[in-house]
């Protein structure tokens, strides 16, 4: 069994041993132990690819090039940290008497399932198994949005579920659509769907047919990713979903589902040329910047502001991707490690914030956290500087490379709103997080938290990944820009 089976195998083992249950300490070790080793087989076949050996399984049905290399790293990362939060996450609420055996065994099995279908997304060659694996991922996040069954939690997975079946159907028809641009070029089988195939015999392909499978699979997985205007599923499911789950929903599953989207539309930038395909993404992501402002300047929920975010920061991949020019395309894609870096960050310590106040609601947490929750209003602070490109973090050289290319491409126009949109984010991201840590107490006698601040395996993962992501600023490894290079080449040259 060779290192990219293994690295599939071992969260999908982590899952089966996880819901069989046991004691407490026993699942949480092996739930940790078994996304770390996954996170290090995604090193060893992210590096074996380095090393000009591409890693591929079942007749490269599975397959790893630049651009799964770096979305599966990306993805495995944030799992790891997702498990190791999860553990002080859940120790909290048991402390509490809010979590039963029965929901320890469904998160100690659906964190690895989910994992596991990121992964499987990342390495998939053939677009059926790519449209299995986002069924997966659906699947699993129904479940963690209703994990803590509530009315409101039945309530966002049902919308949930309704738009991401919507989503995947169109992605489905998509995928029909690109097999009927060109049955006999493709030919029989299995290998009729792989992308590499697609490649292969682009110019060949019927070209009204392809433009209509390119549309409806653009609009279904851009669902997943909640591009607008299919976004607004994201607000209520980040509301409701422990926050590890918002982690993998609202960082690993962006990278998956717009990995998605990147193979669409490289298929159809080899038949029909970069136009067609960037310009829907161009539109589709300048849409959900400006979607996502005035939103966050009315935000009124702390998990709702990050879902906003998101919305927000996988537009500015899209536009990235959508200027049709190569600086364009490594800006989205740095963008997309320094999001995976930063947004974790502000999951956990939006969620312990959420956690020692019973509620995510702005009114009930109240102002001034920074004197109740100094550790983890400190975090978020500086996560807020992170993914509203402050600088020196690393989001302010991605979007600055991704300004740089659109200005200097056919789209100045477009880039110019891009611009005055970000700014506008940046203020009214800065106001809610600042009126939050630093604003006046309603009732500065009042200086108590519910559940007061302590330091566990939670927080201490919380610290590591800030740590993480701040380094990052100033030095990504090596192989980590070669990964990034390696994937941008995949992206602008399709290969």
């Amino acid at each position: 069994m060779d290192l990219l089976l293994w690295t599939l195998a071992v969260p999908l083992i982590t899952a089966a041993i996880g819901t069989i249950g046991g004691l407490r300490r026993l699942n949480d070790l092996i739930l940790v132990a078994g996304l770390a080793i996954t996170f290090a087989l995604s090193l060893a076949t992210a590096g074996q690819f380095l090393r000009g050996d591409v890693p591929a399984a079942f007749g490269d049905a599975l397959r790893v090039d630049g651009l799964s290399a770096l979305v599966l790293v990306l993805c495995a990362f944030v799992g790891v940290l997702s498990a190791a939060y999860g553990v002080g996450y859940l120790r909290r609420n048991e402390s509490r008497g809010l979590v039963t055996w029965r929901m320890r065994r469904e998160f100690y099995g659906l964190i690895p399932a989910y994992v596991f279908a990121m992964l499987l997304v990342a390495t998939s060659n053939n677009l059926g198994i790519l449209w299995i694996a986002v069924e997966l991922t659906t699947l699993a996040s129904v479940f963690l949005v209703t994990f803590h069954d509530r009315d409101t939690s039945l309530e966002a997975a049902w919308k949930f579920l309704v738009l991401g079946s919507l989503g995947l159907g169109f992605a489905l028809l998509g995928t029909v659509l690109l097999f009927a641009s060109g049955p006999s070029q493709l030919g029989e089988g299995m290998q009729a769907l792989h992308w590499t195939r697609f490649i292969q015999v682009a110019p060949e392909l019927h070209p009204f047919t392809l433009r209509l499978g390119v549309v409806f699979a653009l609009i279904g997985y851009g669902t997943k990713a909640g591009l607008a205007p299919m976004h607004t599923w994201k607000p209520d499911a980040y509301r409701e979903a422990p926050s590890p789950a918002g982690m993998l929903m609202g960082v690993g599953m962006v990278n998956a589902a717009l990995y998605c989207i990147l193979r669409i539309h490289l298929i159809s930038k080899a038949s029909l040329g970069p136009e067609f395909s960037g310009s829907l993404l161009l539109t589709l992501g300048l849409l959900s910047v400006l979607i996502a402002t005035p939103f966050i300047l009315v935000q009124w929920d702390l998990k709702r502001l990050l879902a906003y975010s998101s919305i927000e920061h996988v537009g500015i991949m899209a536009v990235g991707v959508g200027i049709g020019v190569e600086a364009g395309a490594f800006g989205a894609l740095l963008h997309m490690t320094y999001h995976s870096l930063a947004k974790p960050v502000a999951f956990a310590s939006a969620g312990t914030l959420a956690q020692l106040h019973s509620s995510s609601d702005f009114k009930r947490i109240g102002n001034g956290t920074f004197s109740r929750a100094p550790i983890a209003s400190l975090l978020l602070v500086l996560a807020a500087l992170m993914i509203t490109g402050s600088p020196p973090f690393g989001m302010f050289f991605s979007e600055m490379t991704i300004l740089k290319a659109g200005f200097a491409s056919a789209h100045a126009k477009a880039t110019s709103v891009f611009l005055a949109a970000l700014v506008v984010l940046f203020c009214g991201f800065a106001f809610q997080i600042g009126r939050l840590v630093l604003g006046p107490s309603r009732d500065p006698s009042d200086r108590r938290v519910p559940f007061p601040e302590r330091f566990d395996v939670g927080m201490a993962t919380a610290i590591v990944a800030a740590i993480v992501a701040a380094v990052s600023a100033f030095y990504l490894p090596g192989p980590l820009m070669s990964l990034i290079r390696s994937a941008t080449h995949v992206v602008w040259g399709g290969v």
